[in-house]
């Protein structure tokens, strides 16, 4: 677990106190393996990470094993960290998607299946048109973009873009910033774009999900049968998986 990283951030994730205890992180996709890596605990500082760094970056950073973290993702940052280049969203996230893409699930029961299995403690998950965001503490309460899920989840959120986007919304609005809050990251965003859950589980509690941060192209990024050909895709993934 030990060496040299270039990681792809995806996900900046604030920590929490309560029962069960989350580190400051980074969730990201390795370039050599095209693996999601959880960096952490990841230096912190304030609002944001330190050194700050935007999501989308590529950054690079020495890594050992993460001692008290028993998800197969975690690592822990273990000297200097470098911003090295950053990948635009242009054209519907076009150069965004390659990366994530293996890392779909059908739905958030699959990854904790995955998490009891340990095999994967970080996962996408496409979530429905009617998902909404709740405020105080924030949550995201979704279904799964599955037949097979009827279910609706109510996730805390630990994604520090939101966190950070809630806060400056109450010192604008006062007394209307959850309206405002709601209006920009709730129902309106997930019919507007295919919003992705970026769904992980906690160390002290392996299949208890929180959401670690989104993922939100446009919705006409693929066509019907690009969309098709990665879904066949996605479930050859998986059943590879299952047979390791």
């Amino acid at each position: 677990m030990s060496g040299e990283r270039d990681v792809l951030v995806v996900a900046k994730v604030v920590g929490s106190e309560g029962f069960p205890v989350e580190r400051p992180s980074v969730v990201g996709v390795d370039r050599a393996t095209g693996a999601l890596v959880r960096l952490t605990p990841f230096p912190w500082k304030g609002s944001d990470s330190d050194p700050p760094i935007p999501k989308w970056g590529w950054i690079h950073a020495p890594t050992r094993g993460a001692e008290y973290d028993p998800r197969p993702e975690s690592v822990e940052p273990a000297g200097e960290i470098a911003l090295t280049a950053y990948v635009d969203a242009k054209e519907g996230w076009r150069l965004r998607w390659p990366f994530v893409r293996p890392h779909v699930r059908a739905s958030l029961e699959e990854v904790q299946q995955l998490a009891r299995d340990g095999l994967a403690s970080i996962g996408l998950v496409r979530a429905a048109p009617d998902t909404d965001v709740l405020q105080l503490p924030l949550r995201l309460r979704f279904r799964c973009d599955d037949a097979a899920c009827s279910t609706y989840h109510e996730l805390p959120v630990l994604d520090q873009e939101l966190h950070v986007l809630a806060q400056a919304t109450r010192e604008r609005y006062g007394a209307e910033w959850a309206t405002r809050f709601r209006q920009a990251w709730g129902a309106p965003l997930y019919q507007k774009y295919d919003v992705h859950v970026i769904v992980s589980t906690y160390a002290q509690a392996i299949t208890k999900p929180y959401v670690a941060g989104l993922f939100h192209p446009p919705r006409a990024s693929e066509d019907a049968h690009q969309h098709a050909h990665h879904v066949e895709h996605r479930r050859e993934h998986r059943g590879v998986e299952r047979e390791a």
